[in-house]
């Protein structure tokens, strides 16, 4: 879901931006959205597309804001750091007040978002790194306001659990960006707390842009030879069921740890069959244990959609419901105006929880808020571990 960022798109997006600005029409409020529909991580942007849309559908519906109605102008980067960041600079131009994503070029938008001074919401690159390059300590970006599922609360939980469980060492293969390395990090948080280190720690360059698979023998022979018992996949969806037909194929077997793409919806799952039974990751705690705003989401989302809702449509939906909320609240749509509004954000009630930023935090969710899982081939389900 997640592409370092690119000098070339940096310096086309500043071309174009330089190029001409228009005003946006004054009975709209433009939003802009960035996500990949297609690729690996396509799923996971058409669930960030439609959750956002069904979000401003709703507003309209409801009188709009302030009397105006918000126009959702989307952009598929298809998992490219240039295409992110010239449809960035168009969205800017345009007039967009903010702009949502991307799940795929988040470290692009986040980058951007710096330089155009202008909010960058939604599900970014699922947080972690992209928001906080210094680690989940360090200050992070200032104008990013992220939703996603946060790749430092989900490794922390996944590390706790290796810890507790896997006495011959963790192997963990991630992918070399943001995504891949913020997992690592709350993984290794974890261990370092506890005064040990990963067993194995190996970086994997995967095609995010078609989803091909990457060649991962050589990876589960190294983790066989080593007589690790335990392994992080935090890779894609395609490329953890290949690890999993890898280890079957040279008959180790091994615990295998996922990430928040894993049980986001069931390309995993399709993909891997029985062999993707007893993995394990983490899910958020309310998705496990939804409330009545929640499961009515999820209703009207398959009445519309014909889908099943995911984690990264319900948060992209709610990143669109406070932007309302802060536009209101400030009594504007000015970028600066709309930073001092979402940092002012506490116990916002979103059906992904209780939500909220401040200066020091711009990820809305933690490690407690999250719980582990592990898959059920008999149900074809994920269930909560105790």
């Amino acid at each position: 879901m997640k592409t370092r960022m690119m000098k070339a798109a940096l310096v086309a997006s500043t071309a174009l931006i330089a190029a001409a600005s228009s005003a946006h029409a004054e009975d709209d409020i433009l939003v802009g959205l960035i996500a990949g529909t297609t690729g690996a991580y396509g799923s996971t942007g058409v669930a960030t597309l439609n959750g956002a849309t069904l979000a401003v559908e709703q507003i309209n519906a409801a009188g709009g804001v302030m009397g105006r109605k918000i126009k959702l102008e989307s952009y598929n980067d298809n998992a490219s750091a240039t295409l992110s960041g010239q449809f960035f600079a168009k969205l800017v131009s345009n007039g967009a007040v903010a702009i949502a994503g991307s799940p795929d070029t988040g470290p692009t938008t986040a980058e951007l978002a710096i330089r155009y001074k202008i909010p960058t919401i939604g599900v970014v690159d699922d947080g972690g790194l992209t928001v906080n390059p210094d680690g989940p300590d360090g200050p992070p970006n200032p104008w990013v306001f992220d939703f996603g599922l946060n790749t430092f609360a989900w490794g922390g939980k996944i590390g706790e659990h290796a810890l507790k469980n896997c006495p011959d060492g963790l192997a963990v293969l991630h992918d070399p960006s943001t995504y891949g390395m913020g997992g690592l990090y709350g993984i290794e948080q974890v261990y370092k707390a506890a005064g040990q280190k990963v067993a194995l720690d190996h970086s994997i360059t995967e095609n995010w842009s078609t989803g091909a698979t990457a060649g991962l023998m050589p990876e589960v022979q190294a983790i066989k030879d080593a007589g690790i018992k335990c392994v992080d996949v935090w890779l894609t969806p395609q490329d953890q069921a290949a690890f999993l037909q890898d280890l079957q194929a040279v008959g180790y077997k091994a615990t295998v740890y996922g990430n928040d793409e894993t049980n986001a919806d069931d390309t995993f799952a399709k993909l891997a069959g029985d062999l993707a039974e007893g993995t394990i990751t983490a899910a958020l705690t309310s998705g496990l244990h939804p409330s009545p705003e929640l499961k009515k989401f999820r209703e009207d989302y398959k009445a519309k959609f014909n889908l099943e809702s995911s984690p990264f449509a319900e948060t992209s939906y709610d990143s669109i419901i406070m932007l309302k909320q802060v536009i209101e609240a400030v009594k504007s749509t000015e970028p600066e105006a709309l930073q001092k509004g979402f940092n002012a954000v506490r116990g916002f009630k979103g059906i992904t929880g209780d939500l909220g930023f401040d200066e020091k935090n711009h990820i809305t969710i933690t490690k407690d808020q999250v719980s582990l899982v592990k898959y059920d081939t008999a149900t074809k389900s994920w269930t909560e571990l105790q």
